[in-house]
């Protein structure tokens, strides 16, 4: 069991999701330096902080369902299906360019914030189909019957 891929990814994503979830926390609160700019001519940036805010927002249940998802497939070692093969591939996307923006990874996120709000709009859209496709996904394997929850 312990040789099972799934389950390190698993342990691996609930990791991740902790540093998200600072890195999240941070970027709301304003700690991110390249996303606090001087009025005037980055101006638009500040009026799409709200934008990236919504996709920090989106990222979060997308990654939970993500973790969801890959816990009950271990748990009932079902394989995976394509509508989360899918919808994990729009988050872990969509997370990826969210880190990368708020860290300014190799001036990614300079060159995002300065798109105005067509980057985190893209990003929102691929975001929730992500996270439609995910709770589609973990809908269909969720146990019909509750009881079997229960030991």
């Amino acid at each position: 069991m312990l040789i099972d891929g799934r389950l390190w990814l698993l342990i691996g994503l609930s990791i991740a999701m902790l540093f998200t979830i600072e890195a999240i926390e941070d970027f709301t609160d304003g700690a991110w330096p390249q996303m606090r700019r001087p009025s005037g001519y980055f101006e638009a940036v500040g009026s799409s902080r709200t934008l990236w805010m919504a996709v920090a927002m989106l990222v979060l249940p997308g990654l939970v369902l993500t973790i969801l998802n890959l816990a009950v497939l271990v748990w009932k070692d079902l394989p995976y299906g394509n509508t989360l093969v899918l919808g994990t591939i729009f988050i872990i996307v969509g997370w990826l360019l969210f880190l990368a923006t708020t860290i300014d990874l190799g001036g990614i996120g300079l060159f995002l914030e300065r798109s105005g709000a067509v980057a985190p709009l893209a990003l929102l859209v691929v975001l929730i189909a992500g996270d439609l496709l995910l709770l589609i996904a973990f809908i269909q394997i969720f146990p019909d019957d509750l009881t079997s929850l229960i030991p």
